[in-house]
């Protein structure tokens, strides 16, 4: 039987299609209602207790460095913003709510360390790079290898067949997706991401963060999380299956602008922002 490689194909059907909780599209309604106000966005949030209990941990951590605790979602909202608390909103319910896949194909808790490094490293690389609402980047970063996911739960046995590939003959999975799916999982992601009306900017940059150099609206952004996602595998940071790390293109680091003698203080800060984001989400 021949493959489709039509990303929509890998997502219909898929159990994950309706995981996005309900909260997130009350938050996204009211923050789209010219009638409402950041306190009925507040209110929505605080609804739902460890939703409220880990923004506030993340608000309250050194991805801000604020002089004195937050220690509500209305005051998190009026320093950080109401879109960006939105994403991070979004980036820790994203965490939960792939439960059930089949730990045989992939170890999660590896799986959602590596994504949450991503999100960090893209966050860290965004702030340098003096990009607006760096969690924009975090949220991207934590959702680019969810189309992984929908391989594994749509088509478990080629999702075996990829692994086993990628080890047998050292190759990176999205080489390896491409040869027997004739897709890889970035455009299979940005289909869920589509699917879950998403903005169009965040599935096109998950589409495309294996290929950051291809024609894309948004250049710098998939060019930083093509790094994000370099950094976090060469630091070792989780580990997203994959036995090789695909290559840095020099190009890619030119769309940052970055300097190249900042990269041991920038791994310096991934490390230490993943290590207390990582107790946020995993405290044992």
């Amino acid at each position: 039987m021949s493959m489709s490689n039509n990303p929509q194909d890998f997502i219909k059907g898929s159990v994950r299609l309706s995981a996005l909780p309900e909260i997130y599209f009350k938050i996204n309604d009211a923050i789209n209602d010219p009638e409402s106000s950041f306190g009925d966005v507040a209110e929505i949030i605080s609804n739902d207790v460890s939703l409220s209990v880990r923004l506030l941990k993340i608000v309250n951590s050194s991805f801000y460095n604020f002089p004195s605790e937050i220690d509500t979602i209305s005051h998190a909202i009026s320093i950080v913003g109401t879109q960006q608390l939105r994403d991070l909103a979004l980036a820790t319910m994203v965490l939960t709510a792939f439960e059930g896949i089949p730990e045989d194909s992939i170890d999660m808790q590896d799986f959602w360390r590596h994504s949450v490094a991503c999100g960090v490293s893209a966050w860290v690389i965004a702030i340098n790079c003096r990009e607006a609402n760096p969690e924009r980047y975090y949220l991207t970063g934590i959702l680019h290898d969810v189309g992984r996911l929908i391989i594994l739960e749509s088509h478990p046995e080629k999702a075996r067949e990829i692994m086993e590939r990628c080890r047998s003959e050292n190759k990176i999975i999205f080489e390896v997706e491409r040869e027997i799916l004739g897709v890889d999982h970035g455009p299979v992601g940005a289909a869920l991401l589509t699917s879950w009306k998403l903005p169009p900017a965040l599935a096109e940059v998950v589409k495309n963060h294996h290929n950051p150099l291809e024609g894309t609206e948004f250049p710098t952004e998939t060019a930083i999380l093509n790094l994000a996602d370099i950094f976090a595998k060469s630091m070792e940071l989780g580990s997203s299956g994959d036995p090789l790390i695909p290559p840095m293109l020099p190009e890619v680091w030119e769309k940052t602008g970055m300097d190249v003698n900042s990269l041991a203080l920038l791994w310096n800060q991934i490390e230490n922002q993943f290590n207390e984001t990582i107790k946020i989400f995993f405290p044992d």
